[in-house]
């Protein structure tokens, strides 16, 4: 993971408590307070939000394909590791 990626890890994990509750104030009130949270969040930062998250391969830093949660790696990177016997309790079977 680069470091832009680790940056904005960092920078959503410490704002999503706010967030949280700035959105449950928008449900829960009236106009003129949705108004001000509305125009708070335009403010704000636009990679503090979730979507903005990029999973990402450990080994090639690749975007697409990748494999699995546990692995943090892409499809191909997993498929050389395990076949050259890297990864511990996985091997091609014959």
């Amino acid at each position: 993971m680069n470091l832009k990626e680790k940056a904005n890890r960092k920078k959503f994990k410490s704002s999503e408590i706010s967030q949280l509750l700035y959105k449950q104030l928008y449900t829960n009130s009236s106009f003129n307070i949705k108004r001000r949270i509305s125009l708070k969040f335009i403010e704000k930062n636009k990679n503090i939000y979730s979507t903005r998250l990029v999973n990402r391969c450990l080994m090639s830093d690749r975007s697409r394909g990748i494999f699995s949660r546990i692995f943090k790696m892409s499809r191909y990177s997993f498929r050389m590791m395990s076949l050259k016997g890297k990864i511990p309790g996985i091997r091609k079977g014959f």
